[in-house]
């Protein structure tokens, strides 16, 4: 069996790399308000920006994370979700009415 995930990284770090040769000495520079960064590699402008993109996503999703818990929690505390005891999954159901899972044979005694 081949192991595509690490062919794919391994391509993936190939591009990268060869991607990071030919920039290694293209240069920019950088202005945040008060301070100016002169001569920064474009490799290191990328990266940065790109790390910083994973932390903004990480942390928004925590946020999102913990608002749907709390929903969770709030709706089994009041009892919405739970099923009674003659509620019919929606995936057996073909027809209304209709099971489509095989019925049970009753037992003889």
């Amino acid at each position: 069996m081949m192991p595509w995930k690490l062919l794919a990284f391994i391509a993936i770090m190939v591009f990268v790399l060869v991607f990071v040769g030919f920039n290694l000495d293209n240069r920019c520079d950088i202005s945040l308000i008060f301070v100016s960064f002169k001569s920064v590699p474009v490799v290191i402008t990328i990266l940065g920006t790109y790390v910083l993109g994973l932390l903004s996503a990480f942390f928004l999703s925590m946020g999102h994370l913990g608002r749907a818990k709390k929903k969770a929690a709030k709706g089994i505390a009041s009892g919405a979700g739970q099923r009674s005891e003659y509620s019919v999954p929606s995936a057996d159901i073909d027809e209304p009415g209709r099971s489509v899972a095989p019925a049970k044979k009753k037992k003889k005694s």
